[in-house]
Parts: C-alpha cells; structure tokens; sequence
C-alpha cells in the first residue's frame, strides 16, 4: 500500500488551459475551476486576454472589415485549446449554423449596422477594432478627448435638438485652434454608419406645437438674417481656413442659439432654411482646406436644418454635395447611396435642374466604378431632365448649376470613365471644352477645374506636352486662389504625369505644381 499511495502523490498533472496543478482527486483533464469557465462558453464566448485581438489572424480579419472574416478569425483563433465550432458560436450570437457559414464564407455578407453591432457585442470585441461605427482617416480636426464636437448623426431629428445640435457643433469648432485643426486626426463616417442614420429624413420631424413659448423670430429680423447669409454666402467659393469660415460659424452658432428658443411658425421654418444655407457654406469651405470631418458635418447639419425649414429640395443638394465629398474619398459604392435617398426624397417635389444635378452625381459613381452603360443611361436622363426647365420656375440655390456646369460635370466624370474605357476621352474633351466656351468668366475656380480636367484628358489620350501647356496656363490663377481643391486636383494631374516624366516638359510642369502652396 504505501509504494502504491507513493507512486499517486508524486504523480502531477497540469491543466491544459490555466498550467495550474490538478487536484489528485479530480480525474477530469481540465482544473476545476477552467472547467467551471468552460460550462459557461455553452451560453456565450468566454474570457479572452487583452491581446487575443493582437494575433495576426484577427488583425487580418479587422484589415479586410469584415465580420464574416472575424468570426471565422475567432473561431480559429489559438487561444482556443480547440476550435470553436460553428453551431457554438451560433449559438452564442443568436443565429443558425447555416448563416453562420454563409457569413464566414462571403456568400451573405454583413452590411447591416445592426447586425454588425450584435455580433461585436456578443464576442466583445473592443471598441477601438471596430470600423463600422466610425472610420478613420486622415482630417483636420482636434483630437477626440478635448472639446469634440456633438455626434451630428445620432441627435434626435426635432427642430428643438437639431438647433441645439448646430449650435453646440459651431461653437466647439470655433473654439478649435487652427493648429489642431491642421494637424489632428478624426473620423469620417462611412458605409451603412453614414447611410443608415440619414435616412431618417425620409420621416416627417416630430410636432413643434409645444416646442417653446418665446417670442417668435420676426419679418424684420428674418430679413436681417437673410441679408447676413447672402453676404456670407459670397465666400464660400473662395476657399480657405481663415476668417471666412470664422465668419460663418460665428453667425451660425447665433442664429442655432435664437432658434433653440424660437416657437414653431413660419419664420422659424425660413430661419432654419437660412442656417441650411450656412451649414452648406461652412462644410464647402472646411472640404475646400481638406477637413473632411467638420465637412461632413456641416452637411449633415445642413440636411437637418433644411429638413425643419420644411425644404426637401434642398436636403437633397446636401446630400449630393456629401456624395461628392464621398467620391473625392474613393467611396464611390457610399456616393452612390447618398444621391439615391435624395432622389427617392425628392421624388414628387425635385425641379427638372434638381433632377438633373443628382444624375449628374449618380453618373458620377458609375463613372468610377468603371459602370459604362449605366453612365451613359444617367448622363441621358440628366441632359433630358435640364432640358425640361423653365425660366423663373427653379430655386435661386440651383442657379449655378447652369449648362456650362452640366457640360463641365459630365466632360469631367467622362474623363474618369476614361481610365477604364479610353474610348471616352475624345467625348469627354468635347463637353469639357464646350463647357468653357459657356462658363462665366467671373466663375474663376469652375474655369481652373475645367482647364485642370482638359488637361487630365489630353494626358489619358496620350499627349503630355499639350497637357503640360494646359496646366501652365491655369497655375496662376491657381496660385492666387487659396483653393485646396484646386491644387489636389493639380497633384492628381502629377501623378498621372509620372509616366511620362522622363520628357522635359513634364519634369518641368510637376515641378512648378509643387510649388503651388494652399495660401
């Protein structure tokens, strides 16, 4: 007996999981206390450590941003003593074991936010890995932690809150130094973050009857107003970081702060249209200096404040004019969807230019996803649409989308085409010429965006020298214009030069835009 009680107590197992020491008494292989753990991994996912998420096979997972590859990324993670199988995790997030395997495979990809946020939170998975909710990308803005602007996507859709919204939003980026600004990092919604939150604007806002008992904005006031936004207005073309755009958000901060305490009525739905205005203006002006962010939500709040201002029309600019924004980031999927909820918002109040100007940005997206025939089916139905209008019958905010804008957009939006189908260069030089043939010559940064395009054009056919001669014609005016936008565009034309920069000519011309510099 004693050799035998010996031999049992010198014999030691360790548990496959924790290392501990198993008790001699416990025959199972697993410590009981990591056994107890495992019990629970039948009714949800189990502790992970912190850098479980820091595996290769999970930030490749997270790269693609894909749910589906995440969840087939943690099931086979090695962490796991042996993998989680496809009916536990199943389980564990509420679904059958057959989507789970369309998911993991792509054959039904996860695009709902909903969906998305479910699953996070069923594998809690932390919040900084997610990309759904918020994606970052290079801006201008303060950092997050100090005096960050209001979530303008998931304020309530009253008039009450989106006064409030607009007002807490201008007086937190007036407060911004220009040099955080220039130099921080922040977040530009994208995908169904983006999408998703603006098509509550399809709904009817809340009743104002009780909204507040103060006085009512007056005619006198309201024309006051009106003459302050249309002195403003005048600068949005200019580009630019400084004064202006102060300007602007000075005068929208104050105008959110009489309608947060202004009763429903008539002048109170013309002011808002107003603050419309101005939130369009400043979100030009922050995308013009490159700030993405603060852009995009000025836009929004230019959507909201049109939406209380009973102006759907006008919703609906703000939206084509976030598409736009969408399409200068590379999202041409994003752009595409955004002009759609416009279209489909608009669809019994749009004039024919409204029309016309959202197929413009509906061709717009087909042209950079190489969509040929759906291009050219929107371009159709653009040029049909302008040619319906009547004098005197559309709003004054359309009027500079006039025939040499529709020339220039569809000349411009062909020559994209044209990096997928070379065949579309030669049209698309014809409208982008015929276009400056009827611009405005007061109309300067329209005329250097149609010179810069010409030029991008003569380079897609094949001839760097006459491009080159283009672009040193417009860096003049380029110099004098403080416009961001127009020396991006100039950069784009440099690097399109690239292949072509053993000749002189083009050495010398990428050479000059480098000197270019945003005033």
């Amino acid at each position: 007996m004693e050799p035998k009680a010996r031999r049992a107590s010198s014999t030691r197992r360790a548990c496959p999981l924790c290392g501990a020491v198993i008790a001699a008494d416990n025959t199972d292989r697993l410590c009981h206390r990591c056994r107890r753990n495992s019990r629970t991994e039948l009714y949800g996912p189990p502790e992970v450590p912190a850098d479980f998420w820091d595996h290769e096979v999970m930030v490749a997972a997270f790269a693609d941003r894909d749910m589906g590859a995440v969840l087939a990324a943690y099931r086979r993670h090695p962490h796991h003593v042996s993998r989680v199988t496809q009916d536990r995790m199943a389980s564990w997030l509420g679904i059958s074991q057959a989507q789970l395997s369309r998911y993991e495979t792509g054959d039904n990809p996860i695009d709902r936010i909903e969906k998305l946020r479910q699953f996070a939170r069923a594998l809690r998975i932390p919040g900084d890995r997610l990309w759904f909710d918020r994606v970052g990308i290079p801006s201008q803005a303060g950092p997050a932690d100090h005096g960050a602007p209001p979530d303008v996507l998931a304020a309530a859709w009253d008039a009450s809150s989106i006064a409030r919204s607009v007002e807490e939003t201008a007086r937190s980026d007036l407060a911004i130094s220009r040099r955080a600004a220039l130099t921080g990092a922040a977040a530009v919604a994208m995908g169904p973050a983006l999408v998703e939150p603006l098509q509550r604007w399809l709904h009817p806002l809340q009743p104002l009857t009780r909204w507040s008992s103060s006085a009512a904005i007056s005619e006198e006031e309201l024309a006051a107003l009106q003459r302050v936004a249309d002195g403003l207005r005048g600068w949005g073309g200019r580009g630019g970081y400084g004064l202006a755009r102060k300007a602007v958000l000075g005068q929208l901060e104050e105008l959110a702060e009489r309608l947060s305490r202004a009763p429903a009525g008539p002048t109170t739905e013309r002011a808002f249209f107003i603050g419309a205005e101005l939130s369009k203006v400043a979100a030009s002006m922050s995308w013009d200096a490159g700030m993405h962010d603060a852009a995009q939500r000025y836009y929004v709040l230019g959507i909201r404040m049109a939406k209380a201002g009973r102006n759907d029309p006008f919703a609906a600019l703000c939206l084509a004019a976030m598409a736009r924004q969408m399409f200068d980031l590379g999202r041409p999927e994003d752009g595409l969807e955004l002009v759609q909820l416009g279209q489909y918002g608009t669809r019994r109040s749009a004039t024919p230019t409204l029309e016309a100007l959202l197929r413009t940005r509906e061709a717009w997206a087909y042209a950079q996803m190489g969509r040929v025939r759906e291009f050219h089916r929107a371009v159709g139905q653009a040029q049909d649409s302008f040619a319906q209008r009547r004098p005197g019958a559309e709003p004054w905010w359309l009027d500079s989308f006039d025939e040499a804008e529709l020339e220039g957009v569809i000349g411009a939006r062909m020559r994209d085409l044209a990096g997928h189908d070379p065949r579309q260069a030669p049209q698309a030089e014809q409208h982008i010429r015929r276009a400056l043939t009827l611009r405005d010559p007061s109309r300067v940064r329209n005329r250097a965006f149609d010179v810069i395009g010409l030029a991008r054009t003569r380079m897609v056919a094949d001839e760097p020298e006459e491009a080159c001669a283009l672009i040193n014609q417009v860096l003049p005016t380029a110099a004098g214009l403080a416009s961001g936008r127009v020396v991006r565009k100039l950069h784009d034309f440099a690097k399109e030069a690239e292949r072509h920069r053993d000749l002189p000519v083009v050495r010398e011309t990428r050479e000059a835009i480098r000197g270019v510099r945003t005033a």
